[in-house]
Order: C-alpha cells, then structure tokens, then sequence
C-alpha cells in the first residue's frame, strides 16, 4: 500500500517538526524497523522524473512485500525555505529530494544532517563515475568533490530552442556562433518580430546573462567562480551584461520581459510568438505534447564551449532517517535501466539509460546533447550562476530586471553580483 499525505503549508511544517522534536526529547529516531519507507519528492504528478519514480516506487514495492511505502508531495519552496530543518527532525524521511549546491546540500551536509553515502556506493557498486554525479560531492560544503552525501539518476542543461517554421519562413538557420545568433535576431527585428521569449522575473534572465559571460571564460576562471579556487573573471561578466545592455536596445529583448516569469515565457514560445526561448531541457516533455502548430528544435548556445547545466537535484538519506538500508535499495532502483530509459522517453535527461534504450525523438534529443557535454565533445557543463553563495539568485535577478529596464549600467551590474558573492563566499 502506497500512503500519499497531502502537503504541509511551509509555516504549518516549521510549526509542526519544531513541535515533534521537542516531543521526541531530540533522540536519533529510533532504530531500523524494516517496515516501512518514508518517501519525500515535488516533482509535480505529470512531470517525467514524477512518472520514473513512480515506477521505481512499484518495483521496490514489488521486491520488498511487507514494506509500506509512505510517499508524501513536497514542493520545491518547502524544501528550500524549511529543509534543514526536515532534516535535523526526528520525523525526517528515509529518503528524499534535496536541492543541490553550496548553499542547499552543502550547508546540510556540512552540518551533519545527511548520511555519507561513499562507503555505501563503493559497497553497493553504484557506477557514479559520470561527472553528472559531481553534484552529490562536498567537502565542507563545497560541491563538486570530497564525500558523496547525495545521488542523482537524471541530468539537465541550458540551450536556445527554436521555431523551425519562423526561421524557415523568414530564410535563416540555426545559429552556430554567436554573430550568427545576432544576425539572426536582427533579422526578426527588422520584420517587426521580438525574437528572444525572456522572464527577466525568474530564472531565464541570469541563465541568459551567464551565458553571455561564459563566452568569455574557461574552465580555471570557471572554477573561480563556482568553487572559489581563485579571483572570479569579473571582466566576463561586465562583458556579458554590456552585450545584454545592447541586445535590449536593439530590441533583441522586450522591455515588458521584466513582469514576466518563467512559465510565461514558456508559454508565450508555445503560442508561436516568439522564435526563439533560451532555457532548459525541463521543458522539452511538455513542448513535445503542447507545441501542436509548428516545429522546433533545441541547440547549444552558439559558440560557447561552457553551458549551464548539471546532473539533477539529489536523492539524499538523512542523518536521523529510520530505515537507511530500505533508502539506498530504493536510490538503487532509481539508477536501473527500466526507470532511466522510461524517463528519457518521457522527455527527461536519465544519466544511466541502456545504450538504444531512449527511442522517443524528445528523449534522443536532449539525452544525445547532456552526453556529449558529460565527454566534453559538444562542449561541458558550468553548473549555474546562483550556485555559489545563498541569496545570489535573486541578486542575479535583480541586475538582469534592471538592466532590461536601463535602471543600471553594466558596469554597475557586474559590480552589484560581485559585491553580493564576494559577502556570502566562505572566508578564509
């Protein structure tokens, strides 16, 4: 039997696990009963992670009869806002989602409120290799090296998709430097189009800015950046938010793009408005089933060697779960065949599917492009931009909003993200 809670409200969850740690006296949560796992996740019921786990939760149901699967939905504002504090709970699930990254898992990991999980990999034989798994890697805090306290069985990258028709329609192709991508654009504006689809109120705008600046980086001032191994390449990111500066005067960007959020713009793509939307391969399974009117694609960004990108949110056992052996057969499960190439096939990115197991053209698609960055052949991953330091995103939101609206000046725009990463970078 499988239990599905409804959702907490966040302030209600706070109340509540503040309140059950007190009434359990802060013991450890008990020993292992074998009876029962605690599963946590916000993927919404539709997406294609939601359905692979699905199945990972029937297959484990299947081989371990007797077990009750408790499985509650979360959502993603929870988890942020409340998740060390689920953690460090005597109610904390056996296995559960987390955020990756430095001020998410790293954090909780740092604390002591996850299990490390390199002995059990090692004895297990988890094939973690693939550098998508970098993610679940911190060494006080950092991500990207040190123990593993976190697995992910799926992978994401940012690109630039397309209207084949438009460009078609109008003689062009797709882009493959960025002069290209310029021309291309400017193409559109002089037909009276708006060519690029921007929530300059969501994660869209700074996706675009780094983007910008990684045309201008490589890997030692990447590492810079994201694993504080030295002076970040400020210069990049003036660089980028100039060309950025420019793309709206062109009127490459609109300047009502300031009001409008992700899914908007998502949306605005899908209606056949816009040509051309830079995000990521999360959306490919829902444009594979609502994009009805038209063709498209996805590529890289034009000639960057650096994309955003990364292996996915992790799958984490906390410290004071009660059934640990139930968890890691259930990460298990979530890495095998059946699980990863239903999950290509649905349009997600899997980092562990059979060779000819993704037959679905969605699949193929974003599946073939997250491989080749893994190899470097197409490119490599940058992580993303608000990774480093906590409160960095809304920082990068607030300098692509201002600079849409000519609120700020590149150089000004450069030097607010540094001044925001340089107070939440670890010291010493």
């Amino acid at each position: 039997m499988r239990k599905h809670t409804a959702v907490l409200a966040a302030g209600s969850l706070v109340l509540a696990l503040g309140l059950a740690a007190c009434a359990n006296g802060g013991d450890d949560g008990g020993a292992e009963d074998g009876r029962t796992l605690k599963v946590w996740w916000w993927e919404a019921d539709d997406s294609a992670l939601s359905a692979a786990w699905n199945t990972a939760v029937d297959i484990f149901e299947e081989e371990h009869p007797g077990v009750e699967v408790q499985f509650e939905l979360k959502t993603y504002e929870q988890m942020q806002q409340s998740g060390q504090l689920i953690l460090d709970s005597n109610d904390a699930p056996d296995v559960l989602e987390y955020l990756k990254g430095n001020a998410t898992a790293g954090v909780v990991s740092k604390a002591g409120l996850l299990t490390d999980l390199t002995d059990v990999a090692a004895e297990r034989g988890w094939d973690l290799d693939n550098t998508a798994q970098d993610v679940g890697l911190y060494e006080n805090g950092i991500m990207g090296s040190g123990q593993r306290y976190g697995v992910t069985n799926y992978g994401e990258h940012v690109g630039l998709f397309y209207n084949q028709d438009m460009l078609a329609e109008h003689g062009l192709e797709a882009p493959e430097t960025l002069e290209d991508l310029e021309s291309v654009m400017q193409s559109f504006v002089d037909h009276g189009i708006t060519p690029l689809a921007l929530g300059s109120a969501d994660y869209p705008g700074p996706h675009l800015l780094y983007a910008l600046a990684l045309a201008h980086m490589d890997d030692d001032s990447l590492a810079a950046y994201q694993q504080f191994t030295g002076e970040p390449d400020w210069a990049a990111w003036e660089q980028a938010a100039t060309t950025f500066s420019e793309w709206v005067d062109k009127g490459y960007i609109t300047t009502d793009s300031t009001g409008i959020p992700a899914q908007d713009a998502g949306n605005a793509f899908v209606a056949g408005k816009y040509p051309l939307f830079y995000s990521g391969t999360w959306w490919a399974g829902s444009f594979t089933t609502e994009i009805t009117s038209f063709e498209w694609d996805q590529i890289l960004f034009p000639g960057n060697e650096l994309h955003p990108g990364s292996g996915g949110n992790l799958w984490v056992v906390p410290a004071k779960a009660r059934n640990k052996e139930l968890a890691y057969d259930f990460i298990e499960i979530t890495q095998r065949p059946e699980v990863q190439n239903e999950l290509g096939n649905l349009g997600g990115v899997p980092v562990a599917a059979e060779e000819g197991g993704v037959t679905e053209p969605v699949g193929k698609l974003v599946t073939q492009r997250f491989d080749e960055l893994l190899s470097g052949e197409g490119g490599r991953l940058a992580w993303y931009p608000d990774w480093p330091v906590a409160g960095l995103n809304d920082v990068l939101i607030a300098q692509t909003s201002d600079l849409v609206q000519g609120n700020v000046d590149p150089a000004q725009a450069a030097s607010n993200i540094q001044a925001a990463y340089d107070a939440g970078k670890p010291q010493g």
